[in-house]
């Protein structure tokens, strides 16, 4: 019998250690932006984000940097299952280059979704 047991309890460990890591590899597409910030001298933009759907948190994001530098950004989940708090965070800091114009977020199959743009006369960072 207690041959039986315990290996069936690690394997229900390291099924359930699985899961509570791997739950923080999956990407958001639910997330939009909430409010923003650019630094007083225009090297960095503070991203205050949100999450669309009732459950779950952001914890960190992927850019995908091309040659004209806009911001391709992908959003993920935090560690621990659905509704975890576990490596939660809501603002993002971005370092913006000369040529940054642009930022996008990662919506599904929608694919990516802009949700700012630097107006050229002015210089500001707009909502498009």
């Amino acid at each position: 019998m207690k041959k039986r047991i315990i290996p069936a309890l690690i394997i229900l460990l390291i099924s359930t250690l699985g899961w509570f890591i791997g739950s923080g590899f999956v990407e958001r597409s639910d997330v939009y932006l909430k409010d923003y910030a650019v630094s007083p001298d225009g090297n960095e933009m503070t991203l205050n984000v949100g999450i669309a759907g009732s459950m779950g948190y952001t914890r960190g994001f992927k850019e995908n940097l091309s040659a004209e530098k806009p911001y391709y950004m992908k959003f993920y989940s935090t560690f621990g299952g659905f509704n975890s708090s576990i490596g939660a965070k809501d603002k993002f800091v971005l370092k913006l280059y000369p040529t940054t114009t642009e930022i996008f977020f990662y919506h599904g199959e929608q694919g990516y979704d802009l949700v700012l743009q630097k107006d050229q006369t002015t210089g500001q960072w707009v909502r498009p």
